[in-house]
């Protein structure tokens, strides 16, 4: 990928990034600032909130992505109120914020664990190349999403041999060849 083309926090909110979180949640997206709490994990937002135990309100809803220039994606998260929002998560890429929509009708599930990470796209092309790319990335989700096996914090994809196991090798060099195909306009 060039360096232009990243997976980031957007720069702005763009028209795109409004009419994409109008679709998630309460449907209003801001910038909130990330400030790793000690001890906190990595890519663990749901664990860190409830960990940090100083009487800040958890709030769940989705921090927002952007692969520029192709398509803005969603994931589950969640940070903390402090007389304000704040991200305690470590950044996995140094991000100094997030672009995070809460979502006040929606609560991580602490008794059954099991993540509703799948991501959401939008577009930001109508790109055929980049179309069939987005495709396939959701059908890779969903086809791991269906093998994770969840055990309280972690989990694991298993994939048994054999038609499963096929089915996956046949998705990502799929997934691998659009890439290549759309990275390379």
């Amino acid at each position: 990928m060039s360096e232009d083309r990243t997976i980031t926090t957007p720069a702005e909110i763009s028209d795109g990034v409004r009419t994409f979180a109008a679709t998630l949640g309460d449907g209003v997206a801001d910038y909130v600032p990330v400030r790793p709490a000690e001890g906190a994990l990595e890519d663990q937002p749901f664990y860190n909130v409830i960990v940090a135990g100083d009487g800040a309100q958890p709030v769940f809803g989705w921090l927002i992505w952007e692969l520029t220039g192709y398509w803005l994606e969603a994931q589950r998260h969640a940070v903390l109120d402090r007389d304000g929002l704040v991200d305690i998560t470590p950044p996995i890429d140094q991000e100094t914020q997030i672009l995070f929509v809460p979502d006040s009708d929606w609560q991580f599930d602490y008794l059954n664990p099991k993540p509703l990470r799948r991501p959401a796209r939008h577009l930001l092309t109508d790109d055929a190349d980049v179309v069939k790319w987005a495709k396939l990335a959701d059908d890779v989700d969903a086809f791991k999403f269906r093998h994770t096996k969840f055990k309280g914090e972690r989990s694991e994809l298993v994939i048994p041999e054999g038609k499963d196991q096929r089915r996956m090798e046949r998705l990502q060099r799929d997934y691998n060849a659009a890439a290549r195909v759309a990275l390379s306009k």
